[in-house]
């Protein structure tokens, strides 16, 4: 355990305030006592805490802002669970934090949050950015003001953020891919779901799939649909896809939408025709990973990304420091109906 004021001022007889007066030089004690409270304090092996050491010199409480794209993906509700769960564990610093929610990729949407948040005076923000030019201009615009970024879930090239805490999207759909080859014995036509083109973290788990299923011949990837993050479009496009080609026996779900693509494939009665391959634990997902439907889920940790985000967020603004790891990617745990928490 650290040593902390309250073990050093038991050590040396005197109270916390007199331990911290004297170790950050404040003066009101006396030379003697506050040598041999430094003595004290280096023989325990104590060293100063940084961010508390920071807070002490603020004039303002630290406000932190959040932007997610999470109205109607329940994968977001875990992410949120882990943002409040690191908020409550600072919450002794005094800090504020603000969550604005939008739904799907909509640019316009995203540059109206950042400006509401730049009006509120933020310190720090945790996004999940669209990568677009725009975008990309007004986070690098609020950086150049002070303010720290962290990316979560998403990664956006050319902007100068604290950190990007994730999943590493190609070497997901490598997962995915290789989890289809073996359960399907190489065999398969196959097809994929996943939110829009061009948004280039889908594109790099379908790159990663297609990568490794060049090594599986007979399995023939049928046909795509795209879902854009939305369960009324993924019911729509899944049924539609299924009834265009009957000869597609597995689907592989990229992102959103999931909920309403096995909802499709129950009311079309293919349950037993179809191998499903998806992302996440939602509860859509558990309940098709009992019933045998989808084979196997991978999940992303959302809930660490989202703990992790707040707490390198807060970390950055305190000590000003550049993190050792600009991408810190969470781990990718393979479930299946035998080992599935829910």
């Amino acid at each position: 355990m650290p040593v902390t004021i309250k073990d050093i001022a038991k050590a040396a007889n005197v109270s916390r305030g007199t331990v911290d007066r004297a170790l950050n030089d404040r003066g009101g004690v006396n030379p003697d006592v506050a040598a041999r409270i430094k003595s004290i304090a280096a023989d325990m092996g104590y060293k100063p805490n940084t961010i508390a050491k920071a807070l002490a010199t603020r004039s303002n409480p630290v406000r932190l802002g959040v932007i997610l794209n999470s109205i109607g993906n329940p994968f977001w509700d875990k992410v949120i669970d882990g943002i409040n769960s690191a908020y409550d564990n600072l919450s002794d610093f005094g800090i504020s934090m603000e969550i604005r929610k939008m739904r799907g990729y909509d640019q316009e949407r995203q540059l109206h949050e950042l400006e509401h948040l730049k009006e509120k005076g933020i310190d720090g923000l945790v996004i999940t950015p669209i990568s677009t030019p725009k975008v990309r201009d007004a986070l690098n615009e609020l950086i150049r003001s002070g303010v720290q970024v962290v990316c979560c879930n998403l990664d956006i090239d050319d902007v100068a953020y604290q950190a990007y805490v994730g999943c590493d999207y190609f070497c997901s759909g490598q997962t995915a891919g290789a989890i289809i080859g073996m359960t399907t014995h190489g065999e398969s036509n196959l097809g994929i779901i996943t939110s829009s083109h061009g948004l280039y973290f889908h594109e790099m788990r379908v790159k990663g799939c297609t990568s490794v299923l060049k090594n599986y011949p007979n399995i023939h990837i049928t046909d795509y649909a795209e879902a854009e993050d939305d369960e009324e479009v993924s019911y729509n496009e899944v049924k539609k896809m299924l009834l265009k080609n009957e000869k597609i026996d597995t689907l592989y779900f990229v992102t959103g939408g999931t909920t309403g693509g096995l909802r499709a494939i129950h009311d079309l009665h293919m349950e037993k025709r179809l191998r499903v391959f998806t992302f996440d634990q939602i509860p859509a997902v558990i309940e098709n990973l009992k019933s045998g439907l989808v084979i196997a889920t991978i999940d992303q940790q959302p809930f660490v990304q989202g703990a992790t985000s707040v707490r390198m967020l807060f970390e950055a603004i305190m000590t000003k420091q550049i993190p050792t790891r600009r991408q810190v990617f969470t781990e990718l745990n393979i479930k299946n109906r035998y080992n599935i928490t829910g």
